[in-house]
């Protein structure tokens, strides 16, 4: 057999396959309409309904009727009204409020220094002790000046003795000039040595006082109630006159002093002057326990700091439990009366844009009006409107989002706070 013939094998058997392939394909065309409709079954396994597609029908739509699923009308679906909730605005009053930070100020603080040089004889007060006005913390060694006092007391005692001798002698020689025994020079003699003791003892009297003075500057006394730092000394040591012995600070009470932008300068002055400027406070960290204290405006400072554009004001606070510390931080909330005439809505019921603020107002027949409106205070959860809204409307506070001027909605029942009351949250001017 020769070398060739494989080829001519292989070559018969891929003309003899495009045959049969012409010969399949004529026949599929060629094949009764009611045979390729008994095989439609076994091609559509593999068509877009067996990938999970449903079967549309001659509308393009599915089998599931009209209705159902996202193609239905269901009140608040898809081409349908959409379903908000609203509240009613009423008229009423909001708090004047700001928002700022401060810190605990003492109303006395003071470093106690020794007023004389000296050694330190006793440490009474201790580190961090709370003490009463007049109460003895160091005391000086004052064996010098009590030796002092001793002696000038014995100098006033013998000058009260020539005293009572000097006048006894001018009344002898009195006496005696009246009589015409005793000569005028005698008399003017006795009259000067009375003046003379006399003179003596008011000596001892200002030595004395001087010692006692002395006496009381050996020892370091709290000069009002109060909580006392490190004390810097202890017993044995040598100070000097002026040396810092301890620093006192009054705890009770305290200010809270605080900024406010100048801006407020004439609302804290009207609101100080009517007894309606306030404050409540609460430490800024703090565990939570320590509950918010409020207290009266006391002081608003002089000057407005031209760095910064704002002025200096101090609220007085009791500080009856002690738990305001000073230079601890506070959130602040400063409250300067009420504003009155306004129309109450919830914060949510406003929109910001950047021209300002909306509310979307229905009407009787379910329809939106986009309205403008002119908002003047903002305290927590409530915004109180003063131009564009009317008392008694209906804003929508739900479902704000897509909605246009003159669209329908569907009301479905208010979830907003009552407007019964005024909020007690934080105000500022907007």
């Amino acid at each position: 057999m020769s070398s060739s013939s494989p080829s001519r094998r292989a070559g018969t058997v891929a003309r003899a396959a495009f045959a049969c392939v012409i010969l399949g394909t004529i026949a599929v065309y060629v094949v009764p309409v009611d045979t390729r409709n008994a095989w439609l079954p076994f091609l559509a396994r593999s068509g877009p309904a067996a990938q999970g597609e449903a079967p549309k029908d001659a509308a393009g739509s599915g089998r599931h009727g009209k209705g159902s699923g996202h193609g239905g009308d269901r009140t608040g679906g898809p081409g349908g009204p959409p379903a908000v909730v609203t509240v009613s605005a009423k008229a009423g009053s909001l708090p004047v409020m700001r928002h700022t930070i401060g810190t605990i100020v003492p109303v006395a603080s003071t470093g106690l220094a020794s007023p004389a040089a000296g050694i330190v004889a006793a440490v009474l007060g201790t580190d961090g002790a709370t003490v009463r006005a007049g109460d003895l913390i160091v005391k000086l060694d004052d064996r010098s000046i009590n030796a002092g006092i001793a002696r000038e007391n014995a100098n006033l005692m013998r000058d009260q003795a020539a005293l009572e001798n000097a006048n006894a002698n001018l009344k002898r020689t009195r006496t005696l000039n009246n009589s015409g025994a005793g000569t005028r020079q005698q008399y003017d003699e006795a009259l000067a040595a009375s003046k003379q003791a006399e003179a003596a003892i008011a000596v001892d009297n200002a030595n004395l006082t001087t010692e006692r003075v002395a006496l009381t500057q050996t020892e370091v006394r709290a000069p009002f109630d109060g909580k006392l730092g490190v004390v810097q000394v202890s017993p044995g040591a040598f100070v000097s006159a002026g040396a810092n012995i301890v620093t006192l600070t009054r705890m009770k009470p305290v200010f809270a002093e605080f900024i406010l932008p100048e801006t407020d300068l004439a609302l804290a002055r009207d609101a100080l002057a009517d007894g309606k400027l306030d404050v409540a406070i609460a430490p800024v960290l703090s565990s939570g326990s320590t509950a918010p204290t409020s207290g009266p405006v006391v002081f608003i400072d002089n000057t407005v700091d031209t760095a910064s554009g704002t002025f200096r004001l101090r609220a007085r606070l009791d500080n009856a439990d002690g738990n305001l510390w000073p230079g601890q931080s506070l959130d602040v909330e400063v409250r300067a009366g009420e504003k009155r005439g306004l129309v109450l809505v919830p914060t949510v019921a406003v929109q910001v844009l950047p021209d300002g603020f909306t509310c979307y107002v229905v009407g009787p027949d379910s329809s939106v009006s986009v309205r403008k409106v002119t908002v003047a205070l903002n305290a927590g959860a409530m915004t109180g409107i003063s131009d564009g809204l009317k008392a008694g409307e209906t804003v929508v506070t739900e479902g704000q989002s897509g909605l246009a001027d003159g669209a329908k909605v569907i009301v479905s029942g208010a979830k907003a706070a009552p407007l019964d009351k005024t909020a007690d949250g934080s105000g500022a001017a907007l």
